[in-house]
This record gives structure tokens, sequence and C-alpha cells, in this order.
């Protein structure tokens, strides 16, 4: 019984001998205890005090306890406290009019002990299982709140991520340091539409799921205790299952694109940063990554061909003293050479997209070791070529050795200056007409390399 102590029963009757029995059999049943006169005083008293259940006589003196009922049905403080009408009426319709007004129980006068004990039992334990559900309605649009804070966080730092982008980019086109550099960056604003597309779309999402979640919990609160057939219709319709099944997924999405964001902008920024006035340490294979990562624009799947194979074969390299700026642009410049023969060559032959995906379009990137001299880094392809009568003058910036292309050969002959005179290093050219081309890059090593720029 002592558990029940916390719990405070109202007992409204006018009839001092039915009151008065009740009084001594709920106390001592282990409930606190509350009896009043009338219905005036009820209402008064719930104004300071508010029971866990009232039984309420319908047939008293002044306001009945319909009246009440209505009363305290119509206020916010106490249409929750459960209501158990008490009656000789045993008239079905005087019972549904008590139910309608909002009671939970009717019992009829004269009642056995055991069974007023019972039905407030039940009906207190209900109150609680109600109580214990709202909480946790309540905890879970807190954390619907939280999540939707999250999302809008991150949405934050995606947007922040894209000014550093935009950043980055006008530092690139200010450089002027490479002919296709208009046309670089926007490729890359292409390559960024999907992944913040994808973003942006998730996003809104997720905040259609949340609403419809949050809809649903206030759509259950207004039918609880009984739920009834709109909410399981409902809930039925806006399959809440799969709702929160899918948030997870949306947000795994979000973060995957923002990765994508983060990995081309950090590409971006190693790849425009500024050279200092002297040497610095450099991976090699770390460059040349960077320098595919900003151009997934020019590799991925067109309508016109499948996306060109990648074959790395990288060296365990030592990180070289260079400029990695310049050795950069040398990495974009051969790279988009690749891309152009390859795309030229299918041009050329008329190649359909099968006979493409049968015999693929291929860069293969080799770096090395070369002992007692420094590193080799080779860039191939299996484009058009370059015609013999042409390769004298494969670093004249002026001319142009691509039959089908307005580009010159300003890029070739960058990047032959850059490993040449600046680095000290060696660079050739092996090529034959439609079977290919390859770039060869000799660096020399950190003591060699500290006697020419």
């Amino acid at each position: 019984m002592n558990q029940k102590k916390e719990h405070t029963i109202m007992v409204v009757d006018n009839e001092y001998r039915n009151a008065k029995l009740m009084l001594n059999f709920l106390k001592f049943s282990g409930f606190n205890v509350i009896v009043l006169e009338n219905g005036e005083t009820a209402i008064e008293k719930v104004k300071n005090v508010l029971p866990d259940l009232i039984l309420l006589d319908i047939l008293m003196p002044g306001i009945d306890g319909f009246e009440v009922c209505r009363y305290l049905q119509a206020s916010e403080r106490t249409k929750n406290i459960p209501i158990i009408f008490m009656t000789s009426l045993s008239e079905s319709t005087e019972k549904i009019k008590g139910l309608n007004l909002g009671a939970v129980d009717y019992i009829v006068k004269p009642f056995k002990p055991e069974e007023l004990l019972s039905r407030i039992n039940i009906h207190i334990r209900l109150q609680k299982e109600i109580k214990e559900r709202k909480a946790a309605e309540i905890a879970l649009q807190k954390s619907a709140s939280d999540l939707e804070d999250k999302i809008q966080a991150r949405t934050a730092e995606l947007s922040q991520s894209l000014e550093e982008l935009k950043e980055a980019q006008l530092q690139l086109i200010q450089s002027e340091k490479m002919s296709n550099i208009g046309a670089l960056v926007a490729g890359i604003a292409h390559e960024l539409n999907n992944p913040v597309s994808i973003v942006v779309g998730n996003v809104k999402l997720a905040e259609t799921y949340l609403t419809a979640i949050i809809n649903h919990i206030k759509l259950y609160q207004k039918q609880f205790p009984d739920p009834g057939l709109i909410i399981e219709k409902d809930a039925e319709e806006m399959d809440i299952d799969f709702l929160i099944e899918e948030l997870p997924k949306i947000l795994f999405s979000i973060k995957k694109s923002s990765d994508r964001i983060s990995e081309i902008s950090v590409s971006l920024r190693s790849f425009a940063r500024a050279d200092s006035t002297s040497k610095v340490a450099f991976d090699i294979n770390e460059g040349i990554d960077n320098t595919l990562t900003i151009l997934q624009h020019r590799l991925k799947a067109n309508h016109q061909r499948p996306a060109i194979e990648i074959i790395k074969n990288y060296g365990n390299l030592p990180q070289i003293n260079c400029y990695p700026n310049t050795l950069n642009q040398v990495f974009m410049n051969l790279l988009v050479n690749a891309i152009d023969s390859l795309e030229e060559y299918n041009y050329k032959k008329f190649k359909t997209y099968q006979e493409i995906l049968q015999n693929p379009n291929r860069i293969t990137i080799t770096t090395s070791i070369i002992e007692s001299y420094g590193v080799e880094i080779r860039i191939a392809n299996n484009g058009l070529g370059i015609l013999e009568n042409l390769k004298d003058k494969l670093y004249e910036a002026f001319e142009k050795t691509k039959t089908n292309s307005k580009i010159s050969n300003l890029g070739l002959s960058m990047s032959h200056l850059i490993i040449v005179n600046k680095h000290g290093g060696k660079f050739e050219c092996n090529s034959l007409y439609e079977k290919g081309t390859e770039f060869v890059i000799k660096l020399p090593n950190k003591k060699r390399s500290q006697k020419s720029k």
C-alpha cells in the first residue's frame, strides 16, 4: 500500500455517510484523500491542488457533477485528470452523457469497495502511462529538434566550405599561370554541382521527414489515450518506421557529399598554393592525386564515351625538394593534354560508345626512383599520338600539334621550362601516331637540386 501514498484522490459527494465510508476505505488503501461536499468547492480546490483522480457524484445541490466535469475538461490545467462518475442512476443515457463529457468511467451506487479500488488503480496506472508516453514524445521532439539543429549546422559548414572553394578558385583565376585556367575552374564548378545538389536536396528531404514525425506526435497527443483509427491510419500512410530508418541514410548521404566537397577543396587549395622562393619537400604521388581529383569532371563518363581509365603504378617515393605549385601545373598540363588526345582520337576515328567500352581510353601514371639521380614520372595515354613532322615543334609555345584543336603548345612549352630550367630535370616525349603518347619527367634528388633552379 505504501507505494500508493503519492496518489491523491478527490471525492466530491454531498452524502455525508457515503463520503465518510470512501474516505476511510481509500485512506486504508494507501491514498491521500480530499473530501468535498459540492461542485463549487471542488472547482475552487483544483485551482490550488491537482488530484490524480476525482470521484464525482452527479446529483448534487447547486452545480451538478456534469457541470463540474464540463468545467474541468474546458481547462488546460485540469482536462487530463481522470474523472469517475458516482450515481444511483442506472440509465444508459446518463452514462453516455457523462462519458461524452470526458469522464473515464462510471460506477453505480451502491458499489463494492473492491470494485471501486480496482477501477481507481486501473485509471491511475493508465494516467501514469500517459504521462510517461508524453514525456517520451517530448524527448523525441527534442531529439528531432536537435537533429534539425545538427543538419542546419552541417549546412552552415558546407556553405563555409563553398566559400573557401570560391576563394581558391579566385586565386587560380588571378594566377593566370595556365592557358586553360578558365575551362578548369568551370569544370571544377560543374564537378561541385552534383554533390552540392545532393546535400541541398537531402537536407530539404530530412526537414520534410522531421516535420512529418512532429506532426504525427502532435496528432498522437491529441487523440491519446485511445488513438483510434485516425492515428493508426495516419501512421500507416506516412510509414513512420520507414522515415526513422531513412533519416540515418540521408545524413550519411549528406556526410558523403560534404566529404567529396572537402576533398575537392583540399586538392584545389593544394594545387593553387603559391610557391615559396626556395624549394620545399613535396610528395609527388599526392600532387598527382590532387590534380586527378580536380580533373574528375574531364575524366568521368559522358554521353560520348565511358569514363577514362586511370592506371596508377606508384613507387614508394621519398619527398622531393621542388616548387610544388609549378610542378602541379606540369601534371595538370600533361593530364589535360592526355584527355584532349584521347577525345581527339575518338572523334577522328568515329568511335562509338560501345567500341570505346571494349577498348577503353586509358591514362597510365608510373612513378619510380632513379638510383643516384632522383625520381621519374611517366604519364602515358593510348590516344591519337603526335605526327612525326610535328615533334620538333612540340615545345614551341604558339605552335599547334593537335590537329582538331585550337589549343596551342603553350602548356607543353611551360612544362618543359618548369622541369628543365626551374628544376634542373629532364623532360622527354615518346609518341607514335595513332598509338599514343608518353611524357617522361626526371627530377634530380636533393643534392643535385641544390645546384640549379
